[in-house]
């Protein structure tokens, strides 16, 4: 096997040994195992089996019912605790320039992503997917990573393709992130130093300022996500935090009715509040615009924002429907996208009818 040091930046950085999820050709069904695998070889520096038996080990030990119905970010936390005993390990949800120092300092991210969001030169391997998929990050310089896509037809020594930042981070899912140090699970393993700035350190002096973490004014937080429905036509728009304002950073007119989840209401403005009923987000935690802020109220989109359950709406050109017919509808609708995009041979819960 190749060496599996880099320079990536400014520091000698491990690259694991690569494992893909084509046991046997499509569909795929193990991204979220194989990305684990991926990361957890940083972790041990190679020495867990990078092979398709592992992968099936640690699904198998996971407790997930249903493989090929994509696996949930707990069930990589109950795969670790059964197969390698890994009690210390949890989902996180770091802001962008903390991701990035980590990546600088020997850290693997292994990571959600909506796969249709990312650049086509980095869906090759799958190109007509365009759903939930997980990824494993390494190394970061200037303005760019490794990304090791498990569905990637490569060998052990593939040390993955490089990824700008801005094009990953407008598919991740900013809320589900497992990570990995460098060696940690060998003992006596002292990894390099981190560069003095982080990330900035292997950023050139050309390159764009690491974002500012600054942290909204959450007014109302939900304890389940909730879903809001996106109305075909509609335009709805992505923010950042920033000073003095935040920044929009991607705005997309729908063709299809769409929806995703948000976990709580929050606001950037020191006077505003929920009643006033301006200056507000909605902070999403999936799909297309994970981890950003999207505007409070916006034509087309319909939400429940209140205590009780009760679902907010605004109109776009025409009166909403009844409140659950549109929900209903809402659900049937992105039910109908998926089973066009994955097929008539992959397994669906049944299509809602209530």
């Amino acid at each position: 096997m190749a060496d599996r040091w880099q320079m990536i930046g400014s520091r000698r950085t491990f690259v694991p040994p690569f494992v893909n999820e084509r046991f046997d050709g499509p569909p795929f069904w193990a991204c979220t195992y194989t990305a684990l695998l991926n990361g957890a070889n940083v972790a041990a520096l190679g020495r867990l089996p990078a092979t398709h038996a592992e992968v099936a080990k640690l699904a198998g030990a996971s407790g997930d019912t249903n493989l090929r119905g994509g696996s949930r970010s707990s069930h990589m936390i109950s795969a670790m605790r059964a197969r390698y005993g890994v009690t210390n390990k949890r989902i996180e949800a770091v802001g962008p320039k903390e991701a990035r120092r980590r990546l600088a300092s020997g850290w693997a991210l292994v990571a959600g992503v909506t796969y249709g969001e990312l650049p086509a030169r980095h869906r090759v391997w799958s190109p007509r997917f365009k759903l939930g998929h997980r990824v494993t990050l390494v190394g970061f310089s200037g303005m760019r990573t490794k990304i090791l896509d498990p569905m990637a037809s490569k060998g052990a020594d593939y040390d993955g393709d490089w990824i700008e930042w801005d094009d990953f981070a407008n598919a991740w899912w900013q809320s589900e992130q497992l990570w990995f140090q460098e060696g940690e699970w060998v003992k006596g393993f002292k990894a390099d130093a981190a560069p003095p700035d982080g990330a900035a350190a292997a950023t050139s002096s050309a390159a764009p300022p690491a974002e500012v973490d600054i942290s909204p004014r959450v007014l109302r937080r939900f304890d389940e996500p909730r879903h809001f429905r996106v109305d075909k036509n509609a335009v709805v728009a992505a923010f950042k935090p920033a000073v003095p304002k935040p920044t929009k950073v991607r705005q997309i007119t729908f063709d299809h009715v769409s929806g995703a989840l948000f976990d709580a209401v929050v606001t950037f403005d020191a006077t505003a509040t929920i009643e006033g009923g301006k200056a507000l987000f909605l902070r999403v935690t999936n799909g297309a615009f994970a981890g950003r802020y999207v505007p409070w109220p916006t034509a087309g989109l319909t939400a429940d924002i209140g205590v009780a359950a009760v679902t907010t709406s605004v109109a776009l050109g025409q009166p909403p429907a009844a409140t659950a017919d549109a929900l209903l509808l809402a659900r049937q609708a992105e039910w109908d996208r998926i089973r066009a995009e994955v097929g008539p041979n992959v397994t669906l819960p049944p299509r809602p009818t209530a």
